[in-house]
């Protein structure tokens, strides 16, 4: 039996009234509509499926599905998400760089109903961007609504001459509109030369979101957040959510980096650790002072420290954020070394 599946309401403000819609059929019978101007990632995710995916951005093969029949384009030809094997095939695609051009049919795996709200399509003004060291920005954008997202998600930012970037919120859902992203120049980066090069406060900017997998669960059981670099920024989010939700239990942070001039956000630090239920510890690969701005800081890998630290993870939840060679390795030490349950553990990779 046919099912076609309705949109959840949409307050977006950027809307293409122009645009084309097409049906898009799964395998197992269910349908929904796409519009030419939106990914069919989006698109399943709004009617509320529960569409897999990681990093929406094409960086990963999360959203991989295959076509049966229709056609479609790619917003980034040479995603990496598709392997050479994949493109000679012809027939893979993945789900969040793919508009379609007529009605399809896909073999793509959703299983029940989507735990997330679904992303919009906004156009941001820019509010502040201030950097907090030589690497690290701190921009603020504002919507003209109300911003619904669970604390740990992302939103994907359209940067011209660069295409699709992920950045995390580091702040809390709120009806005044306002986002906050804390961004990492990658060196020779296009996207994040743009936004702290070009950028400035009135400047629009269309986002798109909430996207992530790696948010804050209902879970009564002790935080341990781990960040590296500018993944503080959805670890932040989801510290300050614990406490906003009045979660029983500490939360502890492990904040990363190679050194101590790559450090900020240590005034958001300070007050954090300023409360009774959480624990902020700093960890560098310099040779640092043991105490910094008062919060304790040990030398070597931020993993090392984490493991070093917490000796009973089984009785935990784990998040993680931060560049993928160092999610992957804690991944591996800890429910690879059968540390924690995998469902217990909830990560974010920057790709």
């Amino acid at each position: 039996m046919m099912h076609e599946m309705k949109p959840r309401r949409n307050d977006s403000v950027d809307v293409a009234m122009d645009a084309a819609s097409y049906r898009i059929e799964l395998s197992d019978g269910r349908s929904f509509r796409c519009r030419s101007d939106e990914t069919i990632l989006r698109a399943a995710l709004k009617a509320g499926l529960n569409a897999p995916y990681e990093c929406a951005s094409g960086a990963c093969s999360s959203c991989k599905c295959r076509v049966k029949s229709g056609a479609s384009t790619m917003l980034w030809e040479a995603a990496p998400g598709l392997s050479d094997r994949d493109r000679a095939k012809s027939d893979r695609i993945l789900a969040c760089q793919t508009l379609p051009r007529s009605d399809m049919i896909l073999v793509l795996r959703a299983e029940g109903e989507l735990p997330e709200p679904p992303p919009e399509r906004w156009l941001a003004a820019v509010e502040s961007c201030v950097a907090l060291n030589a690497m690290v920005m701190r921009i603020v954008l504002r919507i003209p609504a109300a911003v619904q997202f669970l604390p740990g998600q992302f939103c994907l930012f359209e940067i011209p001459g660069a295409g699709r970037r992920a950045y995390s919120m580091a702040n809390l859902p709120n009806g005044e509109g306002r986002l906050e992203f804390l961004i990492k120049r990658k060196r020779g980066g296009a996207g994040t030369g743009f936004l702290m090069e070009r950028l400035g406060r009135g400047a629009l900017l269309r986002i798109e979101g909430p996207y992530g997998r790696g948010y804050l669960r209902g879970s009564s059981r002790p935080i341990v957040a781990v960040a590296g670099g500018s993944g503080l920024a959805p670890m932040l989010s989801i510290l300050r959510g614990a406490l906003q939700s009045g979660r029983a239990g500490i939360a502890t942070l492990y904040f990363g980096v190679n050194g101590t001039q790559e450090l900020f956000c240590l005034d958001d630090l300070v007050e954090l650790a300023g409360g009774s239920r959480t624990q902020i510890h700093l960890v560098t690969r310099d040779a640092p002072p043991a105490v910094i701005n008062g919060l304790p800081n040990s030398v070597g890998l931020v993993g090392d420290a984490v493991l070093a630290k917490e000796t009973a993870l089984q009785d935990k939840d784990l998040y993680v954020a931060g560049p993928w060679p160092m999610v992957d390795d804690l991944l591996t030490r800890t429910v690879g070394a059968g540390r924690i349950p995998a469902d217990r553990v909830f990560f974010d990779r920057f790709l």
